[in-house]
């Protein structure tokens, strides 16, 4: 049963006219184009207001009156408080009134406003409300308040059908006391107790003022076509003192409305919420759930801002789309969640909570406050001050079996907005396989016109069981688009992998189109290629934007509890998108874009972090600003890459990082493409056959000197301008007397002139770079199998096409 609707009053004009029978005949009637003319105005032809005791009007409901003036809200007639009665019973009744309103025809713009119900004690325009004694009915109490869309102007060819539209300016709740298997439940002597009871409404302004100090118990009523108690309730913020007390089986038990399964910040004017009470009075256990909020049903806008407009016909939902869809039976355990308006684009609220249910047990599984953001790390030495988590931080990584590290703690974007799309990101880990969920977002979470919130069960889901696999290799779908897939996010099917699979069995995870908006931590896994699209290598990207003021310094992990309370304090998890690290080897990434989005910004973030054995990349595209890429550990292979940035955007060495067939390009130019930062003993930087571009028109420097420069070019392509701008500020590099093994060496280097590069270079500088002979090029250089087998390492063979 809906609880608002439209209330409308054609004004029919009624001409009081004073004239003889003489007048009448000879058709004289100067009155009429004086203007001085007075005419009633008759309130008829109500549409339905449902009661809660009944579903119509009654023989007998009154209503009060008012004309104001349109511009000051001023009387414009000494008729004041005007009652007008409903001479009928139904859903479509007439008001009539023994004194009715009248307007001059003298162009003065007037507004009509009524109330409901009735009081003859009115003074001053204010309105007493007292709600407390609602056992025979809560009708008397449902403050209706209307008035005229745009003011009103009286003439001779006026229309006198005038409608008012009513809202209700209070709230109401209904409370259905059943056992945990939803049966009802006979209780008795139930009161609403901590709540204001008085308030006074004032009809000129439309304003209710509540006398907060006026506290006492409400009686419900007793609707006994359900056997529910319902009572109208002032709008209010939500308190620990508001509760309900009732007595079952000879015994007074309480439920507080604060111990919600959700959050309820406050009672809006004009919404209808409705409680289940769960009651095991063998345990003493008493859960309290919010079940419906009907808020939409009003015939006008809403006092707290809202442009929601409904009729007597119902509810009609907010224009948008639920992502997984509701009552969805194929969620993804790691999806996004997703909420697509078709009006104008969301804000991010910056207030209320977004929150996660388990169904089963109504267990809050995850939470977002709207009122927090990203709360950076400190990136100074001297910054001392401990950070501690908050609902825009997230843990991002499971342990994998045997590891102790297992998760990088970051600033993370909880709720963003793309376009029309309000995208809100779960914490890791948060969702089960095989679990119903519903999720419930207060209304000023998401600033949108349509949007009046998510309450009860309006959004629920379950998700996909877990994913099986057969044989010894394990194919692993990752997608955004196709339900058939096993995963929405990389991040899911490498936290799966950690936990459920042989972290030495061979794992190929492919990746449909898209952008994967995410930060990744790989640690203690082996044998995993992540495969893109093979004819398209920016059609599957991995991006995000991270970004040293946030998460600060590189950053490897810890060992720190997912589910850890909030408050708890915690380090940063690094400013790369992507870290691969721990005792892990054979990592290939084929065919996608790895990006940090940082570079729209001028920030400084790793795109990619390496810090394991051994990892390869193939046909894949590195994009940041400053620090794109830090290949440290063991052995990194790029093959055919595309690697992007501003300033030093290759940084940190491992053992062997080999760059094969690869374009380097700085866009804009740099201060410096890389700063090996090589450990001593290690080869460090080869580039085999690279190029090494510049944007048109821009200045730039190849190397900034950091010893020892262990730099190797072999056949490769350089920008002209690299030639004097080889090493920053022309300095020699270290050792200044380099030899196969250390130093900076070069073998078959043009500029894009077709010139010798080696030559071109300042001969300060030049006498510090080995030309290597075309022996050495070959014992030393003359395959991938030999660059990787630096240092005895056994698996050079690994590294394959």
């Amino acid at each position: 049963m809906r609880l608002f609707h439209t209330l409308l009053y054609p004004l029919l004009g009624l001409l009081c006219l004073s004239c003889s029978d003489d007048e009448q005949e000879t058709g004289s009637n100067p009155a009429l184009n004086s203007g001085a003319i007075t005419f009633g105005v008759d309130l008829t032809g109500f549409t339905t207001r449902i009661t809660q005791d009944g579903t119509s009007w009654t023989n007998g409901d009154k209503i009060g009156t008012y004309v104001l003036n349109a511009e000051t809200s001023e009387l414009v007639s000494e008729a004041v408080n005007t009652p007008y009665v409903c001479t009928e019973a139904g859903q479509s009744v007439a008001f009539t009134s023994e004194t009715p309103l009248t307007v001059q025809d003298d162009g003065t713009p007037v507004k009509f406003v009524a109330y409901y119900p009735y009081n003859a004690d009115i003074q001053d325009f204010n309105y007493p409300v007292a709600i407390a004694d609602q056992s025979n009915g809560s009708t008397a109490c449902d403050l209706l308040y209307g008035t005229t869309a745009e003011p009103y102007v009286y003439d001779k060819e006026s229309d006198t059908d005038i409608a008012l539209k009513f809202t209700h300016r209070l709230s109401k709740v209904v409370l259905k006391f059943m056992d945990m298997e939803k049966s009802p439940l006979t209780v008795s002597d139930v009161k609403i107790q901590g709540m204001p009871v008085s308030a006074s409404f004032n009809v000129q302004t439309g304003v209710l003022t509540t006398d907060e100090a006026a506290v006492a118990d409400i009686a419900p009523y007793v609707n006994t076509a359900t056997d529910y108690r319902e009572a109208i309730i002032l709008p209010t913020a939500l308190s620990n003192a508001y509760k309900v007390s009732f007595v079952l089986d000879g015994r007074t038990r309480e439920w507080v409305f604060a111990d919600l399964d959700i959050s309820l910040p406050k009672f809006n004017p004009g919404s209808q919420y409705t409680f289940g009470i769960y009651i095991d009075p063998t345990a003493d256990i008493i859960v309290g759930r919010l079940e419906d909020v009907d808020a939409g049903n009003s015939s006008a806008p809403w006092d707290d801002g809202s442009k929601e407009e409904g009729t007597a016909d119902g509810y009609k939902p907010a224009g948008y789309n639920l992502f997984p869809a509701n009552e969805a039976t194929d969620a993804f355990a790691d999806t996004e969640l997703k909420i697509s308006f078709e009006g104008v684009a969301p804000e991010l609220g910056k207030s209320g909570y977004i929150r996660i249910y388990r169904k089963s047990d109504h267990k809050m599984v995850d939470e977002i406050n709207m009122g927090e953001r990203r709360e950076p790390f400190p990136t100074d030495d001297k910054d001392t001050r401990p950070r501690y988590l908050n609902t825009w931080m997230d843990a991002v990584g499971a342990t994998p079996t045997g590891s102790s590290a297992n998760c990088r703690v970051v600033n993370y974007y909880a709720a963003r907005v793309e376009g029309k799309d309000f995208i809100i990101k779960p914490h890791q880990q948060r969702l089960d396989f095989d679990t119903e969920y519903y999720v419930v977002i207060d209304r000023d979470a998401v600033i949108q016109e349509d949007f009046a919130g998510i309450y009860g069960r309006a959004w629920s889901f379950k998700t996909k069981a877990a994913p099986t696999f057969a044989g010894g290799e394990y194919n692993v779908k990752i997608s955004h688009t196709d339900v058939n897939a096993d995963f929405y996010t990389l991040q899911g099917a490498i936290d799966f992998c950690a936990t459920h699979v042989d972290l030495d069995a061979r794992k190929v995870f492919q990746m449909d189109n898209g952008i994967y908006q995410e930060i990744i931590y790989l640690r203690d896994q082996s044998n995993i290629t992540i495969k893109g699209n093979s004819g398209d290598n920016m059609a599957v990207s991995i991006q995000y934007d991270n970004d040293n003021s946030y998460n600060g310094g590189t950053g490897k992990g810890t060992s720190f509890d997912q589910f850890a309370p909030i408050g708890t304090p915690v380090t940063s998890g690094g400013r790369s998108v992507m870290t691969i690290c721990g005792k892990s080897e054979h990592i290939r990434f084929e065919n996608v874009t790895i990006e940090n989005t940082n570079c729209r910004y001028r920030g400084f973030g790793e795109a990619l972090y390496i810090d394991n054995e051994s990892a390869a990349f193939v046909n894949c595209r590195l994009i940041g600003y400053q620090d794109t890429l830090l290949p440290g550990g063991g052995y990194n292979w790029f093959y055919q890459c595309y690697i992007e940035g501003a300033t030093d955007f290759i940084w940190g060495s491992g053992k062997v990082v080999l760059f094969e067939d690869c374009e380097l390009h700085a866009p804009t130019g740099t201060r410096a493409v890389m700063q090996a930062r090589v450990t001593e003993g290690n080869l460090g930087y080869v580039f085999d056959r690279c190029r090494f571009t510049v944007g048109a028109g821009y200045q730039s420097t190849l190397i900034y000197q950091y010893e020892p420069d262990n730099l190797t070019f072999l056949k490769c392509t350089f920008a002209d301008i690299y030639a004097q701008s080889f090493v920053e500020k022309n300095k020699p590099l270290v050792p200044n007397q380099p030899t196969v093994t250390k130093g900076c060496k070069m073998y078959g280097c043009t500029n894009e002139s077709g010139a010798e590069f080696y030559n071109l270079i300042p001969e300060a500088v030049r006498a510090t770079v080995l030309e290597l002979t075309d022996e050495q090029f070959e014992q030393y250089f003359g395959s991938r199998e030999k660059i990787m087998s630096w240092d005895s390492n056994t698996d050079a063979s690994w590294f394959q096409e």
